[in-house]
């Protein structure tokens, strides 16, 4: 079994302006094993603030596509609430068929329906999957991207 597990950061509307993402994790698992990780941050037309390696980000999204295209494409993608996700790579490009997608949060419900929280946080934690990476935690793209693709590996199986 072969997957990327993705996590988009994203500005958010609190600026004004478009919700632009800022960064992107990914985590390949190939075999029942992360193999893989990668990040990507992007310059955005609001400068996020809340993240130093953002401000410092010199290339647009667009201007990382060559490196970012062949890592995601032809691969089921996997992401916990996959809206956002989903959203950003359509809009980017509309043409291309991303996926077959994976939602670990729609999967969690299905099959765990009484579990008291669906959050990727508390995933983690009811599983005992919750990733160890210094200097990161929940809402670095890299670090939940990392915690989808343990989330995913305990749920699926």
């Amino acid at each position: 079994m072969e997957f990327v597990a993705i996590d988009f950061e994203t500005t958010g509307y609190d600026f004004g302006g478009a919700n632009e993402p800022w960064q992107l994790g990914a985590a390949l698992v190939r075999d029942m094993e992360i193999v893989e990780t990668r990040e990507w941050f992007f310059r955005t037309e609001i400068p996020y603030a809340a993240d130093p390696r953002a401000l410092a980000a010199e290339m647009s999204l667009m201007d990382q596509w060559e490196s970012l295209y062949p890592f995601l494409a032809g691969r089921r993608l996997v992401a916990h609430n996959i809206a956002c996700e989903k959203t950003i790579l359509t809009r980017l490009a509309p043409l291309t068929k991303w996926g077959p997608w994976v939602d670990t949060l729609k999967l969690a419900k299905a099959r765990y329906p009484k579990l008291p929280g669906y959050t990727l946080g508390e995933l983690c934690e009811t599983f005992g999957c919750v990733p160890q990476m210094d200097g990161r935690t929940w809402h670095d793209g890299l670090y939940d991207a990392v915690a989808c693709a343990k989330l995913a590996l305990i749920i699926s199986c």
